[in-house]
């Protein structure tokens, strides 16, 4: 069998437009992570979470307990305390891996951190499928795809994002947890994306929050009745603009800059605007020959993130390079 030593894996970003969160009363033990997720999602994009590991050496035991060593680099700074979800990633699959070697596990996003365009996602797909192909695991894509899921929701950075992220296309997952259940919904070929963001939300505190947890999993759950009405774009971008207004969302998180934005983009013919979730972020979807006038608009609100057009991803993680 071929020794590798490196490997490089490209996750989509994606946008949850809206989702309902599994009732706050209902009971699930730590053991049945798997369990855990949401309903609802959104498009899967044609901008990527890269996520490069690379076997630096072999270390000698030397009566030391055999253990893999690694360091997470995000966007070319060490995080290794603070990736919690790409920790656990590895954590979780330590006991598949061969002992006494050290990681170098560099993840690389095209779009900002914490602003609902699901980078830890990315991240927590990129080591799963990363280290499968890496070791040779032969876990399947969708056994490897459990491990992000699991990271994700153990660290509440995610309920059903890495499902989206797996699948690709514009999904909704229509019960939360793993094996990922989900519709997809079909994209005319002339739709564009277009992205903007004024920084992160701690998508913990939402997610950890009862408050919170409870609102979210009554209005995701009237969204998601919305929803199963009718699997359009249209549809899907009424449902998001639905969850956030009943949700109330944008006054309480304090994001007038956001509401304005959608707004003001609600006067030009495109098919939708709303808020990512979770993120100071809005996107908009739209026919190509209205995205010149929507990214006007976007840069007269001043994103502290460079306003970006994309396509929806089809292709779920894959494997760019192995060596």
């Amino acid at each position: 069998m071929e020794k590798l030593h490196k490997v490089e894996v490209w996750v989509p970003h994606r946008i949850s437009g809206f989702f309902q969160m599994m009732d706050p009363k209902e009971k699930v033990t730590q053991t049945d992570l798997t369990r855990i997720g949401s309903r609802g999602g959104g498009p899967a994009l044609t901008a990527f979470g890269k996520t490069k590991i690379t076997i630096l050496n072999k270390d000698e035991e030397n009566g030391k307990i055999p253990k893999i060593n690694f360091k997470v680099l995000i966007n070319g700074k060490d995080n290794t305390t603070k990736a919690k979800t790409s920790c656990s990633v590895v954590n979780h699959m330590v006991h598949l891996l061969p002992k006494n070697f050290n990681l170098l596990i560099e993840h690389n996003f095209d779009l900002p951190i914490g602003a609902g365009f699901g980078s830890s996602g990315a991240g927590a797909l990129g080591i799963a499928f990363g280290l499968n192909a890496l070791f040779q695991l032969d876990l399947t894509p969708l056994e490897a795809a459990k491990f992000a899921h699991i990271a994700e929701v153990e660290n509440n950075t995610g309920l059903g994002t890495v499902g989206g992220q797996f699948v690709g296309g514009l999904s909704i997952m229509t019960e939360p947890g793993y094996p990922f259940q989900y519709k997809k919904i079909e994209i005319p070929e002339n739709i564009e994306i277009v992205l903007g963001s004024w920084g992160s939300i701690n998508t913990k505190s939402i997610l950890t929050n009862p408050s919170y947890k409870q609102l979210i999993h009554q209005v995701g759950k009237e969204a998601m009745k919305k929803m199963n009405e009718q699997f359009s774009l249209e549809n899907y971008m009424k449902v998001c603009k639905f969850f956030i207004k009943e949700a109330d969302l944008l006054e309480r998180l304090n994001l007038p800059i956001l509401k304005n934005l959608i707004k003001s983009l609600e006067k030009l013919q495109i098919i939708g605007a709303s808020m990512t979730q979770l993120g100071k972020s809005v996107f908009c979807i739209c026919e190509k020959h209205i995205s010149p006038q929507v990214v006007e608009i976007f840069n007269q609100f001043n994103p502290t993130f460079v306003t970006k057009i994309v396509n929806i991803c089809y292709n779920g993680p894959e494997i760019k390079r192995i060596e």
